[in-house]
């Protein structure tokens, strides 16, 4: 199952290891670079990043917020 990011961007379900809100602390963008060596880091277009996506390879900051993320991902599902 995928999961649709915003935009044109969607991820596998199944590489995803944290969705995390950025509302309750402050934009972290340079303590993200510094805290993650070797993680690409994708900033996704659509406005100021609400969520965190952790993956394996890479970190994603995308427009659409953690809760709508976790919504998606539960929909079809029992």
């Amino acid at each position: 199952m995928f999961l649709h990011l915003g935009g044109s961007n969607i991820i596998d379900l199944n590489k995803i290891i944290a969705v995390l809100s950025l509302d309750k602390i402050e934009y972290p963008g340079k303590k993200i670079k510094e805290k993650s060596p070797g993680k690409k880091i994708e900033s996704l277009d659509g406005g100021q990043p609400k969520s965190m996506i952790i993956t394996e390879e890479s970190i994603i900051l995308s427009p659409i917020s953690s809760l709508t993320l976790k919504k998606r991902a539960n929909k079809g599902q029992i």
